[in-house]
């Protein structure tokens, strides 16, 4: 997944920017403009405004959106660099590249889930990870003694066996939220991605939940295309939320949907609906296409649902 995603010839570190309309998936602030405008809300009320860091940037267009100056985006893609330095946005490639010691805030939007996991299987009372098989010609799935840290992750999480699915150990996620913590210290981190709490696992009729995308659809098996497509799966967020406890986190955990609508969405909705009233023609048909915009990113059956973590350092 690494190599697929991130080497010298990974879907994220060619010249194509993925997330637009031409690429091939759309987040929220492609979908909305005003998502942005909702984040920057929250940040007003918690008196964020000290080297504010956001993880995988793209372009810039949440920054754009939140119209702080003094955010700096952290981007693997150096096409999606060239297109903030074009912008003025600061930016760099590795949280590591930084040259600040604290902040304020860390956040993602659809970030966790292109951090690469790797898969446990339960079967024959024991655990096994799921690996790549290189052979000449082709890869294959092959079966190999779980390693320790990955067990060690599976019990701190309190996952219990079962055969009936997979398991996406996110052993990344934690070192990656870790070393963020012990190099920037943030008062805050927030996320905001697909996924599901671990209590709920056994209800999802998937027995995985790694899945590919390309031109906006779902796509081949990972092995089938890699680094032409997009590797992606559901975050367990509880197992985020355990992680951020044990670094000293007050978490919460609450659908995208229910976070808009406590930071101003009615309010912005309510005044383009009585613009939509007032006006004819092509400004008309801009604020619809606003509205029809905002209702997208709310909507519980799709961006709406999905889940909002928010950390507050004890």
């Amino acid at each position: 997944m690494e190599e697929a995603l991130y080497s010298e010839l990974g879907f994220f570190n060619t010249d194509n920017v993925r997330s637009s309309e031409k690429g091939d998936f759309l987040t929220s602030p492609e979908v909305s403009k005003y998502f942005g405008v909702i984040i920057r809300s929250w940040i007003d009320s918690k008196n964020f405004y000290e080297n504010i860091v956001e993880l995988g940037s793209g372009t810039g267009s949440l920054i754009e959106q939140i119209d702080l100056k003094n955010i700096i985006a952290i981007e693997l893609s150096s096409t999606a660099r060239q297109e903030m330095e074009n912008k003025g946005i600061l930016n760099v490639k590795s949280h590591e590249d930084l040259n600040i010691l604290c902040t304020d805030l860390v956040y993602g939007n659809e970030i966790l889930d292109n951090v690469p996991c790797s898969i446990a299987v339960f079967k024959e009372n024991d655990w096994y990870e799921k690996v790549v098989n290189i052979t000449k010609d082709r890869f294959s799935y092959a079966y190999q003694p779980i390693r320790d840290e990955q067990l060690n992750w599976i019990n701190l999480n309190k996952i219990e066996p079962n055969k009936h699915y997979e398991v996406e150990l996110q052993t990344n996620i934690d070192n990656l939220i870790g070393n963020l913590n012990s190099r920037l210290q943030p008062k805050s981190f927030l996320f905001f991605d697909y996924g599901y709490l671990q209590k709920n696992r056994k209800n999802r009729k998937y027995k995985s939940l790694i899945r590919t995308y390309k031109n906006h659809h779902l796509s081949v098996d990972p092995l089938d295309n890699p680094g032409n497509v997009d590797i992606t799966y559901d975050i367990n967020f509880s197992a985020v939320k355990e992680n951020l406890k044990l670094l000293g986190y007050k978490v919460s955990i609450k659908e995208q949907r229910e976070f808009l609508l406590e930071n101003g969405f009615n309010d912005i909705y309510d005044n383009l609906k009585n613009q939509y009233l007032s006006l004819e023609g092509i400004e008309k048909l801009k604020i619809n296409s606003a509205l029809n915009g905002l209702k997208a990113i709310l909507d519980s059956n799709g961006l709406g649902g999905f889940y909002c973590l928010i950390a507050e350092k004890i």
